[in-house]
């Protein structure tokens, strides 16, 4: 049975489906070639690693996908509309089949083709382009795609595995093996046992169970259009792909510049996070790091740069040249120029047992999945900078109650002025200073939930950490690790791969006495607490 449940984003529609001018499908015609379609024609099935572009000239095209009740229906193109998404433009697999509904003629313009097509002409770049963003955008908020997740909400690496397909911008069916009417269905069907989750279904045919990061990515074919033949010398590698990673991969591939991008997890680093970025230069109204992370991607894949993604830099040789960058599979990527642009990684607070509580309980993003498990729970947010202001204003919309943990005495120094106006002014958050946290405690299913004294014990669900500990006296300031463990060359890092970049104030004198955070981890209905 084939149902019809078309992807749609009505204020948009004009730009998630543009028609084609006459004169536009000329331009497009000069690079691809003409062809007849039959009614019934297969022109692409879905997971199909190499597909063109199909602009419809006369007739009518429809994308399906299989799903466990049939087929159904994503969208038609008619006259002057044409076909793709991100995928066709980073090399990735087809996510749905396209078929041929009238008999008709298409222009099929293969990907090379294409890209040539999107760097010359300025006015075609733009409409292909913003259509393709925005069906992303669309298969996203659908569920739209070839990946299912088979989890439980009290399994931290669910949430791990959630978020690394929501970062990387992929379109995935989440099931929920605790809530969901179908899941003993998908449990007896795939003989999934409880220490399997969670499972990532590929293309309904490959079944992983619990697993890694670089396992999904090759599951799915994130990095199968990435060239890393060793013989191949780039003219610049980039290992990291937050803002300044993809700006000089932008900039690099724009010039002409063959780029590789090298991503241990996702692009847009710690901004690829953030729910709500206002004071990025060219967004007056403001931006998701997701948004911004997916559009810079795309822009810098526009121009020719390709990125390999779960896979982490672990080694880079100076000796000689063309510089050799061993990757975690042990393959080495040659490049006449290399951009380390690993960003940073805080040191994270000194608690004993802090480890055990990291996804159940304790999280270190604030986004769509960490608010669903914090509505309506009291919420501490520990940090006073613009992540942990930004978690706030967020989370205040959700939760019951959000507190901040401040170490110092006040927000002003450390955060952006918009954050702290609205901070002050949502009687849902209350900020408590010259405090930190140094325990966690709990193992219970409930919480009271009440309010409690300075310097006393917290009772909340859940935690997001967005702030680095103090230093010990003659501790090295501010600390980055970078993402390689050696670096040849005169590169100068410690025995842990750190670099030391400055000079921190001591924590305000006269702080009152640490709060202890008694964190209740929740169980499974009908589990032991």
């Amino acid at each position: 049975m084939t149902a019809s449940v078309p992807l749609s984003i009505a204020p948009r529609e004009e730009q998630v489906f543009p028609v084609l001018t006459p004169t536009q499908l000329a331009r497009v015609e000069a690079h691809g070639k003409r062809r007849a379609v039959q009614r019934g024609e297969v022109l692409m099935e879905a997971g199909a690693q190499h597909y063109p572009l199909f602009v419809v000239v006369a007739g009518a095209l429809e994308a399906v996908r299989n799903t466990c009740t049939g087929e159904e229906v994503a969208t038609t193109h008619r006259q002057g509309q044409f076909s793709g998404e991100l995928n066709l433009v980073s090399g990735r697999r087809s996510l749905a089949t396209i078929r041929a509904i009238e008999p008709g003629d298409v222009i099929q313009v293969e990907r090379e083709s294409l890209l040539g097509l999107l760097q010359t002409d300025a006015e075609l770049s733009e409409i292909f382009m913003r259509a393709f963003i925005l069906r992303r955008v669309a298969l996203l908020d659908r569920g739209f795609g070839d990946v299912v997740v088979l989890g439980s909400q009290f399994s931290p690496r669910t949430l791990q595995v959630r978020e690394f397909l929501s970062r990387n911008a992929h379109p995935y069916t989440y099931l929920d093996l605790d809530t969901d009417e179908v899941s003993q269905e998908s449990l007896d069907r795939w003989k999934i046992s409880a220490d399997d989750v969670p499972v990532v279904i590929c293309r309904g045919e490959a079944v992983l169970r619990n697993p890694t990061n670089a396992e999904i990515a090759d599951c799915i074919g994130f990095n199968e259009a990435v060239d890393i033949d060793e013989s191949h010398i780039r003219d610049v590698v980039i290992v990291g792909a937050g803002p300044a990673g993809l700006g000089a991969a932008v900039y690099a591939a724009s010039e002409g510049l063959d780029v590789l991008m090298i991503e241990a997890n996702a692009p847009g680093g710690q901004a690829g996070s953030s729910m709500r970025i206002e004071n990025y230069l060219g967004f007056p109204s403001g931006i998701t790091g997701q948004e911004l992370a997916t559009r810079a991607f795309s822009q810098a894949e526009k121009f020719g740069a390709q990125m390999i993604i779960a896979k982490g830099a672990t080694r880079l040789t100076c000796e000689r040249r063309p510089y050799a960058i061993e990757i975690d599979n042990g393959t080495r990527v040659m490049a006449r120029t290399v951009i380390l642009a690993t960003g940073a990684e805080y040191r994270g607070l000194p608690i004993e047992n802090l480890a055990s509580f990291n996804g159940a309980g304790v999280y270190y993003l604030a986004t769509p999945m960490e608010a669903q498990m914090c509505k309506g729970e009291d919420v501490i947010i520990v940090g006073g900078g613009n992540s942990a202001g930004q978690a706030a204003v967020y989370l205040a919309d959700k939760a019951r109650r959000v507190i901040m943990l401040v170490r110092s005495g006040g927000l002003a120094e450390t955060m952006s002025r918009y954050l702290v106006r609205r901070i002050e002014d949502n009687p849902a958050i209350e900020v408590r200073t010259n405090c930190q946290i140094v325990a966690l405690e709990g193992a219970k299913e409930t919480v009271d939930g009440h309010d409690v004294p300075a310097g006393g014990p917290l009772d909340v669900h859940e935690v997001l950490i967005a702030a680095e500990r103090e230093l010990s006296e003659g501790e090295a300031p501010i600390a980055v690790r970078v993402g390689l463990g050696r670096l040849d060359g005169g590169c100068c890092l410690n025995a842990h791969g750190i670099l030391s970049l400055g000079i921190r104030s001591p924590r305000t004198a006269g702080a009152q006495p640490p709060a202890v955070l008694r964190l209740a981890r929740r169980s499974p209905r009908g589990s032991p607490a």
